[in-house]
């Protein structure tokens, strides 16, 4: 059994966690950048202070208590810009619980319609999205992260 709560302090390191291990996994077309940690211990601790209200974190817990995946949303914007599931969980409904937990953060902050970023290459993801309703709207992010550009399709979803 899942359960999903907003974030505490101490969820910090072990959200950094579920990251590093769903990328690794996950974001192979990323080569050697998504063998290792993107990203030093601080920076997670920092996340999850940034993301007090009116801003949700949500991380899903098992039943032993651990942190197997995390969403977060911009409830202002409309924006679900985080979600990651552990790879050991996958296809085990946590993804599906958070993405409902996220949109029901939005809903009840009054947003009509949730959008997402994500990657060109994440073809795993894109088909997720896509079963759970969001369609691609035209508009593409382009960015570059430590030497390698990435294309970002934006996807909407009516609320």
């Amino acid at each position: 059994m899942i359960s999903i709560r907003r974030a505490v302090a101490s969820d910090a390191q072990k959200i950094g966690a579920v990251f590093d291990a769903a990328v690794c996994e996950g974001w192979t077309y990323l080569g050697d950048l998504a063998r290792e940690p993107m990203f030093p211990p601080d920076e997670w601790d920092k996340l999850v202070a940034e993301q007090a209200p009116p801003n949700v974190l949500l991380v899903a817990i098992d039943e032993p208590g651990d942190v197997v995946g995390f969403t977060a949303v911009h409830p202002r914007e409309g924006e679900m810009f985080l979600l990651f599931v552990h790879p050991t969980h996958a296809g085990r409904g946590v993804g599906r619980a958070l993405l409902d937990a996220a949109h029901g953060a939005l809903r009840d902050a009054g947003c009509r319609e949730a959008f997402l970023y994500t990657h060109a290459e994440n073809e795993r993801a894109l088909a997720v999205y896509e079963a759970a309703g969001y369609r691609r709207d035209g508009s593409v992010r382009e960015s570059d992260f430590r030497g390698v550009h990435l294309r970002e399709p934006r996807l909407v979803k009516p609320l």
